[in-house]
């Protein structure tokens, strides 16, 4: 199967997890990360971190279903977040800085901070408490930057 369709199968599982996880209270790391290339670790954490811009671009403007639907893919990704820095998965195609394996503590404290704050955001979501919902959306967008600023390559 080629790389792109595998992720999409990826995708759709992960997507798939993280809907009964959150019905059943817990979130887990999607279990096929464990099996992944680095070429496949790529290509996930890079859809997963483009998933999370287009949904925090867009999320103040939801309600609803829609906000809690949002919230539960943000809260799976940065879940799934460090077990997709396997330590040395660097290619060709990974803006990755090997910094991130020599501060894993930091760089794990980060994801660890923006899933504290999509679950935030997704208890506001299910609540309808806008303001909260709203927050959390910010909390979220303002880590990001400083996240690829430390260990981001390019």
């Amino acid at each position: 199967m080629p790389i792109k369709r595998l992720a999409i199968a990826i995708l759709a599982a992960t997507l798939s997890l993280a809907a009964i996880a959150v019905a059943q209270g817990e979130v887990v790391v999607n279990p096929a990360i464990s099996t992944m290339t680095n070429d496949q670790l790529v290509e996930m954490r890079q859809a997963h971190m483009k998933e999370n811009g287009g949904i925090l671009r867009g999320a103040a403007q939801l309600t609803g279903a829609d906000a809690v639907a949002a919230a539960t893919t943000l809260l799976q990704n940065f879940t799934d977040f460090p077990a997709l820095f396997k330590e040395g998965s660097i290619t060709d195609k990974s803006g990755a800085k090997p910094e991130i394996w020599t501060n894993w503590e930091d760089f794990k404290a980060r994801f660890d901070k923006d899933s504290a704050a999509a679950q935030a955001m997704l208890v506001a979501a299910t609540a309808g408490d806008t303001a909260g919902y709203t927050a959390a959306i910010q909390e979220i967008g303002g880590s990001c930057g400083g996240c690829h600023q430390a260990y981001r390559g390019r």
